[in-house]
């Protein structure tokens, strides 16, 4: 039997070609403007609409949502550090900040020790904490979502998303600051954030990598640090380091202000 018979059928796909050189043709007419056609078409993101904050921010109830995979320690879950297929839950006690004895990362798509070094790098509950003494959010919502996003399918992350928000909309929260990692994850961040703002929620993804999530179209993007700790300098002294991260968390919660006009569908970015 031919064993080309035994290939997915795709348009226009020479597989007696080796897939090696049926890449390099195509970067090489990419290169040189010249026309070619992909072997695998990507299926466009959908719009929705943008929702906005529904209350003053002084008054609004704020939830943390991470792509990352922080979890207590020993993983007590057990969530998968690739490819996840569920969420968890945690409810964060009323601390003040995270604490590295408390707390370990199960993602397998970024150096994980500094965030396991200093966990508010990752979820700046420090800052948060703060913003909520000094009234300049309502709350924040005790209890903190956590996935590890790398390499997770387009599907699985719409999934993932359409549970969260459910259960965001139950918890009464008003808007969403969501912490990216990687590259897929950042695109498992971005579909998470997609499906809350679908139900009306506003989410803030941060995120090194913008171009990932303006691509799903997460309506507020703001640029992080680095993947390996988006709210966290760890050149900085700890004083130094706070700081800056208090200056993140106000960029980040200065979109929340903003107010998306109907029917505009580009991502708002700040960097």
């Amino acid at each position: 039997m031919d064993n080309n018979s035994k290939k997915p059928s795709i348009k226009n796909v020479d597989y007696a070609t080796p897939a090696s050189k049926r890449g390099i043709d195509m970067l090489l007419a990419k290169y040189h403007k010249q026309n070619f056609e992909t072997e695998v078409p990507a299926k466009p993101f959908q719009e929705i609409l943008m929702p906005n904050l529904k209350k003053e921010l002084e008054k609004a109830r704020i939830a943390l949502v991470t792509d990352g995979g922080l979890v207590p320690k020993g993983n007590p879950d057990n969530l998968n550090p690739t490819n996840s297929q569920k969420f968890c839950m945690y409810s964060l006690g009323g601390s003040e900040m995270l604490l590295s004895k408390d707390y370990e990362v199960s993602h397998q798509g970024y150096n994980t020790e500094y965030i396991e070094q200093d966990p508010n790098r990752l979820l700046p509950i420090d800052a948060m904490r703060r913003a909520e003494r000094e009234g300049i959010i309502g709350r924040l919502f005790d209890i903190f979502y956590t996935t590890a996003g790398v390499m997770t399918s387009v599907e699985n992350g719409t999934a993932l998303g359409e549970r969260i928000a459910v259960s965001l909309r139950d918890c009464d929260v008003d808007a969403v600051v969501l912490s990216s990692t990687c590259g897929t994850s950042t695109r498992c961040g971005a579909l998470i954030g997609k499906e809350i703002e679908r139900l009306g929620i506003p989410v803030i993804q941060v995120t090194n990598l913008t171009k990932i999530a303006e691509s799903v179209g997460v309506s507020r993007i703001l640029r992080g640090n680095d993947i390996c700790h988006v709210f966290g300098d760890p050149k900085l002294s700890l004083k130094e380091e706070r700081t800056y991260r208090w200056h993140m968390v106000g960029k980040a919660l200065d979109l929340l202000k903003i107010e998306i006009a109907p029917n505009y569908t580009d991502s708002i970015i700040s960097e």
